[in-house]
């Protein structure tokens, strides 16, 4: 009991760092500002996700551990955040984007969250039971579907001003607070202190780390530059995909799902001459793409009981499935909520100068 707490209370602590070191990292996609402004409004947008669990997921659950509640709380308060990212950077009022970010919680979050982290819940939605250990279908395929949803509603009203600078120092001090949180978060998920946490912390490192050379790779290949971003995108592509089966992969694996994310998500993200596009495709094909894979690769190389291990398909199909009805899911009730509440606030929109081009 004490080693459950111990890990629930490092869960937390590591979610706390990784939201965070997000809203810095990340707020170079949104409208210039103050960072009192931006730190304040970002905190307000993770709010609901933190108390949507509260409110909504005990009803919801019939055996969730008492040490799980406030680390979901807190992943809650992230993927909230990160649904309004692009909501905000596309220059929707901060109200409207709260209240997109309160309606997506309530409405994807919590039932997703319940279906990933509650066990007796597993198989109830669809008769799915995809594998899912740090939550990769909730934090990164949901999410990417609900920021795609809202892009894809605001393509040809999107706000080309200019946009929050990052000084590249704090950057680097940010993303590394991202790579150590996330890799902490992983090792916390297991909701126990046991000789898989080794495993869990190298698999992440390793996934990190191919996931940069992946996209870098990529990004030598076809456009001959590379930059802090480039990095930034690699590493959080290969920690996203190592999230959904971090114990269970080997380290090889580890590094070909990384590699793989990284790679695939450089190429759906990196265009010449679109700096907005290239900030909010990052945002979308880091989450969703890498995600995506994340799960899926564990069909494949999920140790003893992959594809490469068995022969079997049954575990890809389960994973595929899993991610088809999450992002499905999540872009039905996203987009419509999103399409809904622009119509309601069309002329609260802000209005600011057009510098950017794509």
């Amino acid at each position: 009991m004490a080693q459950e707490f111990a890990a629930g209370a490092l869960a937390a602590i590591a979610l706390a760092f990784l939201l965070l070191s997000l809203i810095v990292l990340y707020a170079r996609v949104l409208p210039a500002a103050s960072w009192t402004k931006i730190i304040v409004e970002s905190l307000v947008c993770a709010a609901p996700g933190v108390l949507a669990w509260l409110a909504f997921g005990p009803l919801l659950t019939g055996s969730l551990r008492t040490a799980m509640v406030p680390a979901l709380s807190l992943l809650g308060g992230i993927c909230c955040y990160l649904v309004t990212l692009v909501a905000r950077s596309a220059g929707a009022s901060f109200l409207r984007s709260v209240v997109y970010g309160t309606i997506w919680a309530i409405g994807v979050f919590v039932p997703t969250a319940v279906r990933v982290f509650e066990p007796s819940a597993a198989g109830e939605l669809l008769g799915l039971d995809p594998i899912d250990h740090g939550g990769a279908l909730v934090m990164s395929v949901a999410v990417g579907a609900g920021m795609l949803a809202v892009l894809v509603v605001e393509r040809k009203s999107l706000i080309r001003g200019a946009r929050m600078f990052v000084p590249v120092p704090v950057g680097i001090v940010a993303l590394c607070v991202v790579v150590l949180s996330w890799i902490g978060w992983l090792v916390g998920a297991e909701f126990a202190i046991d000789d898989l946490v080794e495993l869990i912390m190298l698999n992440g490192a390793v996934s990190a780390i191919a996931g940069a050379v992946g996209w870098i790779s990529v990004q030598l290949i076809n456009h001959g530059a590379i930059s802090l971003r480039s990095l930034a995108g690699g590493l959080v592509s290969g920690l996203i995909a190592v999230t959904a089966g971090a114990p269970l992969f080997t380290p090889v694996s580890a590094a070909v799902a990384g590699l793989v994310a990284g790679a695939v998500a450089c190429v759906f993200t990196v265009r010449r001459g679109s700096p907005l596009g290239n900030q909010l495709r990052f945002l979308v094909n880091t989450h969703l793409l890498g995600g995506s894979i994340g799960v899926l690769s564990l069909g494949i190389l999920a140790t003893g009981s992959g594809f490469l291990f068995t022969g079997q398909t049954g575990i890809f199909e389960e994973q595929l499935l899993g991610v088809v009805a999450t992002a499905s899911y999540s872009f039905v009730v996203s987009s419509g909520c999103w399409w809904l509440l622009s119509k309601v606030g069309r002329g609260s929109r802000v209005v600011r100068e057009r510098v950017l081009t794509e």
